[in-house]
């Protein structure tokens, strides 16, 4: 099973940004997902830093895959998909505007090409493939993975698997991305409109966190997306993952600790520790707590302990 670390989904600094993926370069993942899932106007790295840091990355033996937005609903928005869309790397559609821009049957994009990784299509978590239907039609198109959508339970998930043979990555630890929309709820906390955006994202690299007036954590807010107050982990049903068919686990970067949960992963992978040990290990990277309750198909805010699987 592959070992995947997605997009970076927080607004951070260049230099944080540069040092971030330095470390990566030297992380036991397979493939790093680069590129804006959540803000067009976030412009720390550019498009040609985006392009260099995957270079560099790919150098380093890892494969490199470029993520778009997932909601892209004006012409900033939709410029900045066809930039990335350009790179000379596989790309994760996570909004329908990419199968537009590009084809994935021929490859046909721009006449300078797609390079290394051309033609690949990843249908990633923010595209709707809920059921077989919609990942057989992503198929017919060219699409060779998918990243199933992070409400899916497990047997939702295992039964797309059995009924598609798709070659299926899962979202595996992070903060969980649960809605985007156009307005920013991050300005708007600083009482401010999108339109007059003061990139107050910065000064919170981790999402500000909302609590209940009972002080309970609720949501992430992150921009324009909401998240899970709580981290997502599936570090202990690893070998159902396995059983089950799927092929990759991903890893949402955080501000901090992502080098150790990465490292847990991999020791989980290669059964050199067991659920009850990378539990234990994670501990300190999340204040707020975990939760997995979507994957047992219960409340997603829950926690469920891996003993409660139904094989």
């Amino acid at each position: 099973m592959e070992l995947t670390l997605g997009p970076v989904l927080f607004d951070w600094k260049k230099e944080e940004f540069f040092r971030f993926y330095d470390e990566v370069a030297d992380m036991p993942v397979d493939r790093v997902y680069l590129g804006e899932v959540v803000c067009a106007k976030k412009k720390e790295l550019t498009v040609k830093e985006i392009e260099d840091i995957g270079k560099k990355l790919e150098k380093g033996g890892k494969e490199v895959v470029v993520s778009s937005l997932a909601v892209v609903s004006n012409e900033e928005e939709l410029k900045l998909v066809r930039d990335i869309a350009q790179l000379p790397f596989p790309i994760e559609a996570n909004d329908m505007s990419v199968f537009n821009i590009l084809n994935p049957l021929t490859s046909i994009l721009s006449p300078k090409g797609r390079g290394k990784g051309e033609g690949e299509v990843i249908a990633g978590p923010h595209i709707t493939t809920y059921n077989v239907p919609s990942i057989e039609f992503l198929k017919s198109v060219g699409v060779k993975r998918v990243v199933f959508p992070v409400e899916l339970s497990r047997n939702s998930v295992s039964y797309c698997i059995q009924n598609t043979g798709i070659d299926a990555e899962v979202f595996g630890h992070g903060k969980v991305p649960l809605a985007f929309s156009w307005r920013c709820y991050t300005s708007r906390a600083y009482g401010l409109h999108k339109s007059n955006c003061q990139y107050h994202c910065k000064q919170h690299p981790d999402g500000m966190l909302l609590k209940t007036i009972d002080g309970e954590p609720t949501f992430t807010i992150n921009g324009t997306s909401v998240l899970s107050a709580l981290t997502y982990t599936l570090v202990e049903a690893i070998e159902d993952l396995q059983a089950i068919g799927v092929n990759a686990v991903r890893i949402s970067p955080q501000y901090q600790h992502t080098k150790k949960i990465v490292d847990v992963f991999k020791k989980r992978l290669n059964g050199i520790i067991g659920p009850d040990e990378g539990m234990s290990l994670l501990q300190e990277t999340s204040p707020q707590g975990f939760c997995n309750g979507w994957y047992f198909g219960k409340a997603g805010k829950d926690y469920m302990k891996s003993k409660l699987l139904i094989q």
